[in-house]
């Protein structure tokens, strides 16, 4: 540690890769990354495929949501997510910078969704022209790299969300496998003796692994730091209560966590705990992971469940996952698709071609079952959320690449926002953003995010959507 020239967001580190966000410190004249007078966002961009039926998506009317409004009507897809009513923000009528497809427009709609910004090539390859949403909120935030995880085949466009920066080769990769997460969040990491497939098997986490087996704080893993941190010359006593105050506080957390991370400290903390997981499911993919298109929504629903956990516990604040191949392959057993047997990919064509349009009705009927059939996926999702009351300071932000599959538009993109981002979202209504520019509603959520580091939050070009701001 460097005590002449700290950085904004200070740490202390120990056992290779345990870090510890200091609190404020006037002596150091600079805030940290956990500051005792900011609470912090949490930010879950949900990236979906293929589009909607729009006109049996959102409810006819926009304005005010409550949960007997918005199940009146369960013929609309977001009926189903009624019971989160009062915590949830619809936004229709997104533009994202290029109007259409000039190639493969599932490509060049997944490389915008999160970038607000044309891509950077078209096709199948496409690539982004700057970085992702959720890489600016963890750069603004001084932490980790963000999480992303995937639920689908990897394919003719996999990993297409989340980027580092621009240009080819600047993708996140993303684990399919939802022990990979359970594993680092718990704290029971394995080698695993399963696939050796990049994001399928659990690598081991040696610090986790440490603290799990003997029971120590990771406290325990900075004390040398800490202990020559308060013995600095410039540090008031002030400060070094704060440090105390702080590392105590950090030491409640984990009694907190009760079973988690190995049992450490014996407590049953409700926020931070797997209480409700189903846990055999997680560990049913120890030792390996191959996707099954029949399961996409149960990974789906592992995935959401486990994040929520991550949020609770402050293991990180940010996260992606995307929903399915850029062209999604799986076959949905829904009533319409009986007779059709078609791919979603192909029902969202309206014909049984990867490449052509076409009208079929019944092939509509079928797409918009789907859009039931995921929104009752994602309110799994959002009752693991609210179960460990992350409504007030998180953003589940649900999206799609594109408007709607027959003409692979990017006009009119549908958004779902769920909690309030620290009170900084509108809830409980419905809004036209009449053609906002993906790039200023992405601003607003970055702000959302990361207000509570810095007054100046990153963004995409300028400007923010305000209808959209409580």
């Amino acid at each position: 540690m460097n005590g002449s020239g700290m950085k904004r967001r200070a740490f202390l580190t120990g056992a290779g890769s345990v870090a510890i966000g200091l609190p404020f410190l006037e002596s150091l004249q600079d805030r940290s990354a956990w500051a005792a007078d900011g609470t912090p966002v949490f930010t879950l961009f949900i990236v979906a495929q293929n589009g909607v039926v729009n006109k049996n998506f959102f409810p006819s009317a926009t304005g005010a949501l409550s949960a007997t409004s918005l199940a009146a009507n369960p013929d609309i897809a977001t009926s189903v997510l009624a019971p989160h009513a009062a915590n949830l923000l619809f936004l229709k009528g997104i533009n994202y910078a290029n109007p259409g497809p000039r190639s493969c427009g599932h490509a060049e709609g997944c490389v915008q969704t999160l970038t607000g910004l044309a891509p950077g090539s078209t096709g199948n390859t496409a690539y982004a022209a700057g970085p992702s949403a959720d890489t600016l909120i963890a750069k603004a935030l001084g932490d980790k790299d963000p999480l992303a995880v995937y639920s689908g085949s990897k394919g003719f466009i996999a990993e297409r969300i989340s980027f580092k920066g621009a240009g080819a080769g600047q993708v996140r990769a993303a684990d399919v496998n939802p022990y990979v997460l359970y594993s680092k969040v718990v704290g029971l990491a394995g080698t695993g003796t399963g696939t050796t497939t990049p994001g399928t098997t659990p690598p081991v986490d040696n610090v986790a692994k440490e603290l799990a087996n003997r029971r120590k704080s990771v406290n325990d893993l900075v004390r040398a730091e800490l202990n020559s941190l308060k013995n600095m010359s410039v540090m008031s006593a002030a400060d070094k209560m704060r440090l105390d105050q702080h590392f105590q506080a950090i030491r409640d957390i984990e009694v907190n966590m009760g079973n988690m991370g190995g049992g450490m400290g014996g407590g049953t903390g409700p926020s931070c705990s797997k209480e409700g997981l189903p846990v055999d499911q997680y560990e049913a993919f120890r030792t390996g992971f191959a996707f099954k298109g029949t399961q996409m929504e149960e990974y789906v629903k592992l995935h959401l469940q486990i994040l929520a956990v991550a949020f609770a516990c402050n293991y990180n604040r940010v996260a992606t996952l995307q929903w399915g191949d850029g062209t999604d392959g799986t076959k949905y057993d829904v009533a319409s698709n009986a007779g059709l047997g078609w791919t979603f990919h192909q029902l969202s064509h309206r014909v049984q071609s990867d490449s052509a349009t076409g009208n079929n009705m019944t092939a509509e009927t079928a797409h918009h079952e789907i859009d039931i059939v995921r929104m009752k996926s994602l309110l799994v999702g959002l009752d693991a959320f609210k179960a460990h009351g992350l409504e007030n300071n998180s953003q589940i932000v649900w999206t799609n690449t594109i408007a709607d599959g027959p003409s692979h538009s990017t006009r009119g993109v549908p958004m779902i926002v769920w909690g309030n981002g620290g009170g900084y979202l509108k809830q409980g209504t419905y809004v036209d953003t009449a053609g906002a520019a993906n790039a200023k509603v992405l601003n607003t959520l970055m702000a959302a995010a990361t207000r509570d580091v810095s007054p100046t939050a990153p963004a995409i070009g300028s400007g923010t959507f305000d209808g959209m701001k409580a």
